[in-house]
């Protein structure tokens, strides 16, 4: 009996196509698996700071985890964060998510003060123990990076007239009607992002100008989770606090800010 070498041939892809088929359901599945135990390597990271913060925890009094004590020791954090917020001389940020409010200060001083609605705030930070959640946000958090649709300074270069004549055919009045969406993303320490939308989503370009800011976080995440995951690195996990505030102060808030901004946040 002689066998079709095209049969033969076919019956050989088909192996190969299905081997590979399953490496790369394979890989899919670790890559998977690593982003969904990610969480809670974060939290056992953090935890293992903490316990290896041994002045730290010498100060911290076993009867603060006592219900009566939490909301106060929390208090208490919150303004330590905020009273070395005040010795700087810059503008900076206080996100206060127990009564919904975002601030610019300055030395101690609130300058503005606007309400926000708080969208998602991340499982992780909410279940912080006490602790950990007074070790994090008992100091100001520095920003490490940004990433807006906002034009930070508005500049618009033209040549300098020859004389008055020319001064007066040239004047030139910037609109300030014309604005683009605001959407802001501010990366702090310990991995803890900020995003910051605009109240009014319902204009079509704004609609295509938040879903491209979200989709430049979405490509970032992406290129570092499938980096890690290739040089066999563990995971990172950054767990995220997203409000919603007027558009005005969104934009107002973020052309204030100096170049090293800190925000303060009580959770």
């Amino acid at each position: 009996m002689q066998i079709n070498s095209d049969s033969m041939g076919t019956s050989k892809k088909t192996i190969w196509f299905r081997v590979a088929g399953s490496l790369l359901g394979l890989v899919l599945l670790l890559w998977l698996i690593a982003l969904a135990i990610a969480p809670a390597n974060r939290m056992k990271q953090l935890k293992n700071q903490l316990a290896s913060d041994t002045v730290f925890n010498q100060h911290f009094d076993s009867s603060y985890f006592d219900p009566d004590l939490a909301t106060l020791v929390k208090e208490k954090a919150f303004k330590e964060a905020l009273l070395q917020l005040s010795e700087d001389d810059s503008i900076q940020m206080v996100l206060n998510l127990s009564d919904s409010t975002l601030s610019l200060s300055i030395k101690g001083v609130i300058l503005h003060q606007t309400p926000i609605e708080i969208r998602s705030v991340d499982k992780l930070l909410e279940r912080l123990p006490l602790n950990l959640e007074v070790k994090l946000f008992s100091a100001p958090l520095e920003v490490l990076a940004q990433y807006a649709t906002i034009v930070k300074e508005p500049v618009v270069v033209r040549d300098a007239p020859k004389d008055t004549l020319e001064a007066a055919q040239t004047a030139w009045q910037p609109d300030t009607l014309v604005q683009s969406p605001a959407y802001v993303a501010f990366s702090l320490e310990h991995q803890i992002a900020v995003i910051m939308e605009q109240d009014n989503r319902t204009a079509h370009p704004d609609s295509r100008v938040r879903t491209h800011f979200y989709s430049h976080l979405w490509y970032g995440k992406l290129r570092s989770s499938l980096d890690h995951f290739i040089h066999l690195q563990q995971q990172d996990y950054c767990p995220e606090i997203c409000i919603i505030l007027p558009v005005d102060d969104l934009r107002a808030i973020y052309r204030a800010l100096p170049g090293k901004p800190y925000m303060v946040i009580k959770l």
